[in-house]
């Protein structure tokens, strides 16, 4: 009798430790059938990435253009009122157009995060770069938004002191015109370029950190992909 409950039990182990490993195994399936999801959201954040750098270059080169500009104009204003007007009517185009809108994509940020793939995210400093990232992407906004109403401040001097009719092509987007006001620019206006050099100046240093972490982040995603 003693020999056939310890039979029954070796056979109940048996069939209890074969669905424990079956369990384990489909578990093991399912979690690296996760991470393997996880690292595919995480390519394609490394592709959103890189297009977030390129961008960022592009910002970067039309503030440094409007920039260059301004410093021309308060160096120089009242000789390219009396010699170059066509000049100042160029590099105050410039300075109007200096401007751009930060394309926000967080779709595959949003996947990642409402999914549950950031927590098979072994790296704490990984999710903690990456969602520093995103959050600083309000901060671009909202330092367009304040460089945009310069913009209107600058291209109201624009429209006011410049001719309909162009002088050429602008290095921007569009033409230019010379400049018809019949006075130099005023004290006040040159506050306002001084103003939107300084606010540009400030924005290009946070888009050459932005660039920089984005890198490193860039290398910290490839890290995990390819830690297997």
């Amino acid at each position: 009798m003693k020999r056939h409950a310890f039979k029954y039990l070796i056979e109940f182990l048996v069939v209890v430790t074969g669905i424990i490993i079956s369990l384990n195994i489909e578990k093991n399936k399912a979690l690296e059938y996760k991470n393997d999801l996880k690292d595919q959201s995480l390519r394609r954040l490394i592709e959103n990435i890189k297009q977030d750098i390129s961008d960022s270059k592009i910002n970067e080169a039309i503030y440094l253009k409007g920039i260059k500009s301004s410093e021309r104009i308060l160096n120089n204003s009242a000789e390219l009122f009396r010699y170059q007007k066509d000049s100042l009517g160029y590099y105050l185009d410039i300075i109007g157009k200096a401007g751009t809108i930060f394309v926000d994509n967080q779709e595959e940020y949003l996947t990642l995060r409402n999914s549950g793939f950031l927590e098979l995210i072994e790296e704490d400093s990984l999710v903690v770069a990456i969602q520093k990232k995103y959050s600083y992407h309000s901060f671009y906004k909202k330092a367009e938004q304040y460089l945009g109403q310069i913009n209107e401040q600058v291209n109201e001097i624009v429209y006011k002191k410049t001719a309909f009719k162009v002088s050429g092509k602008s290095g921007g987007i569009g033409n230019y015109s010379t400049y018809i006001g019949t006075n130099n620019l005023t004290n006040y206006e040159l506050n306002i370029i001084r103003r939107k050099q300084e606010i540009s100046n400030f924005y290009i240093s946070f888009i050459k950190k932005s660039i920089d972490s984005d890198l490193s982040l860039i290398k910290l995603i490839e890290q995990e992909i390819n830690k297997k």
